[in-house]
Formats: C-alpha cells, sequence, structure tokens
C-alpha cells in the first residue's frame, strides 16, 4: 500500500479506488475513515499545487458542510506534491440519477415528487454557501452534484472552481457548454473572471431538471428553420418552456410538467434565469432568492389524494403528476396509493345504492312557470304595431292614388302602384317576421333550458349517477381477478421482463456513443429517451436534431445492449415488476374507493335536488319561457 504524508505531519496510508476520472483517482485512507485521498495523475498535479495549497490554507473545510473542500495537502515521503484529503461522501449519488426519471426508479426507488423540491431546495443552499465563501463554482454541471437518500447535497470537484487568496485569483479553467450562461457561450474560459451571476444560470439548469423530470430547458423543439441544439438556444435565449413562444419559437417536449405547475412565482423565476442578460447586470435569481422560493413552493404542497408519491402546487385544481403518467403510460415515482377508510361490503353499497329511491318523471315545465307569467305587449311589441298602423295607412293611400291613375292617367302605371302598394300593405300586416330572428333565438334557449330541467327535476341526472356508481362497484370486485391475471402474464413473460431491466439498466447518458456527447444527451433526456429500453420504443428521428444517421448510430447501439442478454429461467419474477402490478392495482382499488364512498351522499342529494326544482324552478328557466311568451304576445300569437 501506498504512504502519503499529509501537510498536518500524519502518515496515511492510501486504500482501494473509489472512483477514477480525467484528473486523477479518489482513495480510501486506512487511518481516517471519515477522509478520502483525491490523488491527481502524472502531470496534472503541478498544475494544480499552488491553488490547492492556498485553499487548505484559508480553511475552506470549516466555512460549509455542502462542500467536500480541500482539507490537507498530501506529499511523498519526498514531498512531491500528490493531491489533497476531503470529506467522505457516504451514500450519495449524482443528482444526474435522481432527476432521470429512468435512473430514479433504480437508484432512488422511494423519492417522490416532495424529495425533487426538498433536494431542489438543498441544491440551492449548497451553492448559496459556496458564494458566501468568496468562490465561484464556474464549472456548475450535474457531475459535481451528489444527493443523498435523505436529499441532502454536497458538492464535490472543488479544485476546480474560482477561488481567490488575497490578490491572486485562481480561475475555474473548464465549463460544460449545456450549463453555460449565454455570455460566455463561445468563450475562453481559462482566462475569463467568472461572477455568481454565471453560477446562478447554471443553478437554474440544475434546479429545472430536478423540477421537470430532468428535461433540459433550452432542449425542445424549434419552429424555424434548421436545427436548433441545446448550445445555440441557450447562446440565442430560447427558453424552450417560455410564454414567449413568439420570440424563442420553441416549443416543449412532450410529457412534461407546465411551467407554471409550482406557481406563477417559480415560472418567473426560470423566466428570468433563462432570459438573455442586458449588459453590466446581474439579474438571475439568487441562489439564496431561491433557497426562499422553494421553500414557499414546498409549505404549499398538497399530496394527491389517488396517489402519495405525488404532490403538487396547492393552487392546482388536479394533479399534474397523474396527468403525465396517464399519457406517458408509465409510473414516474415509486405508486403509494392511499388508502381510505374500510369500504363497507359490495354488496351492501349495491343495496345502498339501489335503496335510493329515484326522483318520478317531472311535470312539464310550461305547467310550473305559466301560472307564474302575467304578459302584455311589450313597448316593442307597441311600436311594431304603431309601425304597422303608419304603413296600412301609407298603403291605403297609395292604392287610391293608383286607382285614380288607372282610371283618369296612366293605366300600366296606376296599376302598378296599386300592386306594389297592395303587397307592402298586405306584408306589413304580419307582424312575425319583425320578430323572427328573436324568436328563434328564444325557441332555442328556451328548449335548452327546458332539456336541462327536465334531466335534473326528474330521474334523468339520477339515472346516469347511479349507473356510474353501479359500474364502478362491479369494476372495484373485478380488481382482485385483474391483478391475479397481470401476475400470471407477468410469469409468462419472464424473459421479456428480465430483457427489459437488463436495457433499462443501460443508461444513455453513461454511454459512449458515437457522435454523441453531453448535448445531444440532454436533448434525448428532454424527449424521453433515458435507456435502450427506450430507444427500441420509439423512433428516435422524431426527436429535433436526429437525422437517420444520428438515429442508426443510437439504434447500433441499443442493438449491442441487446445482444449481450442472456436470460435465466432460475430468476424468479422481477419483485419490482410484481410491486409495480401491485402499486397499480392498489391505486386503482383506492380511487374507486374514494369515489364509492360519496356515492349515496352524491344520489341523496341528486333526487333533493330535483323535489326542489320541482317545488322552485329556477330563475333561468322561468326567463327563457318569459323571454319567448312575450315574443309571442308582441307577434299576436296569444
Amino acid at each position: 500500500m501506498t504512504v502519503v504524508v499529509s501537510s498536518d505531519g500524519r502518515r496515511l496510508t492510501l486504500g482501494g479506488l473509489l472512483a477514477k476520472g480525467g484528473e486523477g483517482a479518489v482513495h480510501h485512507i486506512v487511518e481516517a475513515p471519515d477522509l478520502v485521498a483525491k490523488i491527481y495523475l502524472r502531470g496534472k498535479a503541478g498544475d494544480r499545487r499552488e491553488k490547492v495549497e492556498a485553499m487548505v490554507s484559508a480553511r475552506l473545510h470549516l466555512t460549509t458542510s455542502f462542500v467536500a473542500f480541500p482539507v490537507d495537502t498530501l506529499k511523498t515521503q519526498r514531498g512531491e506534491f500528490l493531491g489533497f484529503t476531503m470529506k467522505k461522501v457516504n451514500g450519495f449519488k449524482s443528482v444526474h440519477d435522481l432527476y432521470g426519471p429512468a435512473s430514479r426508479k433504480s437508484e432512488f426507488p422511494t423519492a417522490d415528487a416532495n424529495f425533487l423540491v426538498r433536494a431542489a431546495i438543498n441544491l440551492a443552499r449548497a451553492i448559496a454557501s459556496v458564494h458566501t465563501t468568496g468562490c465561484v463554482i464556474g464549472d456548475i454541471n450535474h457531475s459535481g452534484v451528489l444527493v443523498s437518500e435523505k436529499a441532502l447535497v454536497t458538492l464535490i470537484d472543488s479544485d476546480s472552481f474560482q477561488f481567490r487568496s488575497q490578490s491572486k485569483l485562481y480561475r475555474c479553467l473548464v465549463g460544460v457548454p449545456e450549463y453555460t450562461p449565454p455570455e460566455l457561450q463561445g468563450a475562453l474560459l481559462d482566462r475569463t473572471d467568472r461572477m455568481p451571476n454565471h453560477d446562478n444560470f447554471g443553478l437554474a439548469v440544475l434546479l429545472f431538471q430536478l423540477l421537470f423530470l430532468g428535461r433540459h430547458p433550452f432542449a425542445g423543439r424549434y419552429r424555424g428553420k434548421g436545427d436548433m441544439d441545446i448550445r445555440k438556444a441557450i447562446g440565442e435565449g430560447r427558453f424552450a418552456y417560455s410564454e414567449r413562444r413568439a420570440e424563442t419559437m420553441m416549443e416543449p417536449p412532450p410529457y412534461v410538467p407546465a411551467l407554471d405547475d409550482y406557481g406563477k412565482e417559480v415560472a418567473r423565476a426560470f423566466e428570468t434565469a433563462f432570459r438573455l442578460p442586458a449588459k453590466h447586470t446581474n439579474g438571475r435569481p439568487l441562489a439564496s432568492e431561491w433557497v426562499t422560493l422553494l421553500t414557499s413552493v414546498e409549505a404549499g404542497l398538497k399530496t394527491c389524494a389517488a396517489d402519495r408519491a405525488h404532490s403538487y402546487a396547492g393552487s392546482l385544481s388536479s394533479c399534474p403528476w397523474c396527468s403525465i403518467e396517464r399519457s406517458m403510460g408509465r409510473s414516474l415515482f415509486a405508486a403509494q396509493y392511499s388508502p381510505t377508510a374500510p369500504i363497507m361490503d359490495i354488496g351492501q353499497l349495491l343495496t345502498a345504492i339501489r335503496g335510493i329511491p329515484a326522483p318520478g318523471k317531472p311535470p312539464e315545465p310550461e305547467k310550473i312557470v305559466e301560472p307564474l307569467l302575467s304578459l302584455t305587449v311589450s313597448p316593442a311589441g307597441q311600436q311594431a304595431r304603431s309601425e304597422r298602423r303608419v304603413t296600412v295607412v301609407a298603403g291605403i293611400i297609395a292604392i287610391i292614388i293608383g286607382l285614380y291613375l288607372m282610371t283618369s292617367v296612366q293605366g300600366f302605371w296606376g296599376s302598378a302602384l296599386v300592386a306594389g302598394a297592395g303587397f307592402m300593405t298586405l306584408r306589413s300586416l304580419d307582424l312575425k317576421r319583425a320578430f323572427a330572428t328573436n324568436h328563434a333565438s328564444a325557441q332555442s334557449g328556451w328548449e335548452a333550458e327546458r332539456k336541462t330541467w327536465i334531466a335534473h327535476a326528474g330521474p334523468g341526472k339520477f339515472e346516469e349517477r347511479r349507473n356510474h356508481y353501479l359500474n364502478l362497484a362491479t369494476a372495484h370486485s373485478e380488481l382482485p381477478a385483474q391483478e391475479q391475471a397481470k401476475l400470471k402474464a407477468l410469469e409468462q413473460k419472464k424473459r421479456q421482463l428480465q430483457m427489459q431491466k437488463h436495457m433499462e439498466s443501460h443508461l444513455i447518458e453513461r454511454a459512449k456513443i458515437p457522435k454523441i456527447g453531453a448535448g445531444r444527451k440532454a436533448t434525448l433526456a428532454s424527449f424521453g429517451f433515458e435507456d435502450a429500453w427506450d430507444v427500441m420504443q420509439r423512433p428516435i428521428t422524431n426527436v429535433p436534431g436526429f437525422g437517420p444517421s444520428l438515429a442508426a448510430d443510437v439504434m447500433g447501439w441499443a442493438r449491442s445492449v441487446e445482444r449481450k442478454f442472456v436470460f435465466n429461467n432460475a430468476i424468479p419474477t422481477d419483485p419490482q415488476a410484481i410491486q409495480q402490478i401491485k402499486a397499480e392495482i392498489g391505486k386503482k382499488r383506492a380511487e374507486f374507493e374514494r369515489e364509492l364512498h360519496r356515492a349515496p351522499d352524491e344520489l341523496r342529494r341528486l333526487a333533493d335536488d330535483a323535489h326542489k326544482l320541482v317545488k322552485s324552478p329556477p330563475q333561468r328557466l322561468i326567463e327563457a319561457y318569459q323571454r319567448l311568451k312575450q315574443l309571442e304576445v308582441d307577434m299576436g300569437r296569444i
């Protein structure tokens, strides 16, 4: 085993390898189980020595519990700089494993919607704590964020942070384009002084991915010409979920929450974070502001009545997660159905429902409303009659003149005048024409109100709801048989299930696929392609920017994963698949029972409402009938 010397004088033994990356490797430390050692690769240590020594000297690891800052430097016994010690982060996994629905299923199986909000709060707290130290993360991305099973957050790779020691600035030399703000896209990062406002952009991207199913905020469908990759969209401020659709020309991918599902304040904060910045402004929400905002969101969350894994903003009338899961045909969280109070025996329930008497056939509404009316000719009717009198008198005069012309002056023109005046006079006698349009409208309005009243005052609405509940009770009684049939089918599909689990375990994010870099992986994830199984289920050519060539590369990778599958008949049916069926049936049972509990009360209310409508017709019914009859009076029909 390798022995190294710590800057506090301790001799430490490097233990087993924990992780390995492009800069170095992380090892256990035999004498210090609460610490780990990061040992740089040959050629890397010299470039980092001065910065790490400055960080250790500043004792940054004592300023925040959210960051694995360097604790002590490590050297060989001959004094050659090797790396540093930092606190050991036990039980933490990449934030990507949490916000991606596919990886969350295996890496965070108990995480629910509320867990995502709690993790987002802690992420914002972690980055706020970095900024209080005077550091800037710079290379902010998902690989540097770890999350625990309690939604706690730790930031790693702190030796890449931008750090100022007295008069010297140690820059962050790199960055991931998908998390880099528009003003730094294409910049020489090793020559750029980073600002907290730059971190605020990357933070907003990570928060968005946590809250919106791992979707990248700049991955969507571009309505302009050509392709729009994530880097270009960031540089042009094309936030795919923005309400400024006419400006961004972007549409979000399918099966995602709406931007304001977490409330208007959160929507506005993301709009602000992702808008192209004005010069010399630091307008993006601060990490500390996100903490306040998301804490308020968390306090206002309510639990879905159908699935306790679903939490959503109290301002919403229905659960958005249920809607998305129904559209996608898959669960986003491990279901936690909410059992209600024990339901009565189905037979007793059916007896109770059938025992509530239905309302009788109601009388014709005209017979109820007619006695309430007392109508006379309205001012409009009187005016129409007055106009008719004037027209008749004028017509008679015209006829007399016409007769005179016929006999004394000119026969043709006199005949024409008599015929025209006679026609107009006879036509004016019929008042129906003056009120035809209003009468047709009134007749239509009355028929609509009449139909509605009969449905609610009679047995129509009552019978409709009773039949619904009887069908629901039947469906409830069939659930045990349905569960058994699904479990039996599951056993018969053992090979397919093993194949599916094998394919789902191969995530695109972790794969090496020709021409598919971080940006294209983020785009695929934003359109619901997270693993090899997803690739086999739907055509990738539907994803913007993925033509036949790129699609073939991704499909080739998925096929290679498929070829590695080996069926093992001795392995029992996947317990997770069994649990998923039981959870699905349990969720249905809870939904059915919750609704069935309301049946007797609703049916009694409908029966009571029907009796009340017969005794006291609603004002809109009276007004509709009154309008119709008033027009008939004015037309002279009554």
